[in-house]
């Protein structure tokens, strides 16, 4: 199970190395939280479909998304930390609603779904396919690669001091990375799984078998 988890992550790197020219012009925004996780659903949805990136219209989309996925998006987050203050049971709850947090953009994007019928349909893919792959990869693998990474910029400081400067910039680039646009993309293949499971082959796949 954790070698799915761990593809998903490759399948993110990958998708960000071999488009990196098409997502060059709009490199900032992919760093801006929340509206990176529709951004990333957009642009995967318009390969997907079209086999190439509009970035401009995929821009203007998720700017017309972005009050409903707000919506979603802090309506489980609001749940996430009312539930903190229950020890332990509470601390599973908020696990949970930030796994459906997660599903929202895809949701909004591929569905067309919002509001109440939306956070039904983020609670029905957590509901099976989340809890144990979900975990793994949206919480298990980052923090094992940010655990990873620091340590050996620690041995790379401590060892090799004339790169100290360039290793820290290198650690604190691969960590924003993992943590914004890497978790954003990998949301939406971690969402292409759980439609496989559900529908036997994920679009993603489909696509990719066409090619070949």
């Amino acid at each position: 199970m954790m070698f799915r988890s761990v593809s998903i992550w490759k399948q993110a790197l990958v998708f960000h190395l071999t488009n990196w020219n098409n997502l060059l012009p709009i490199l900032p925004l992919l760093f801006i939280p929340v509206f990176t996780d529709a951004l990333h659903s957009v642009l995967i949805k318009q390969d997907l479909e079209r086999g190439e990136f509009f970035p401009i219209e995929a821009m203007k989309e998720v700017w017309r998304r972005i009050p409903s996925l707000l919506g979603m998006k802090l309506y489980f987050e609001g749940a996430a930390l009312l539930w903190a203050f229950i020890p332990i049971y509470g601390v599973i709850q908020g696990i949970k609603h930030h796994m459906y947090w997660s599903m929202a953009s895809n949701v909004l994007v591929f569905e067309g779904l919002c509001g109440e019928v939306g956070r039904q349909r983020c609670r029905e893919l957590g509901k099976d396919f989340l809890r144990g792959m979900g975990v793994r990869t949206l919480i298990t693998i980052p923090g094992l690669l940010i655990t990873v990474l620091l340590i050996a910029f620690v041995m790379g400081a401590t060892f090799v001091e004339t790169n100290r400067s360039y290793g820290f910039w290198i650690f604190i680039a691969l960590v924003f990375w993992i943590s914004i646009p890497g978790s954003a993309a990998v949301n939406t293949f971690l969402y292409m799984e759980i439609l496989k499971a559900e529908k036997g082959i994920s679009p993603w796949e489909k696509r990719r078998s066409l090619r070949l």
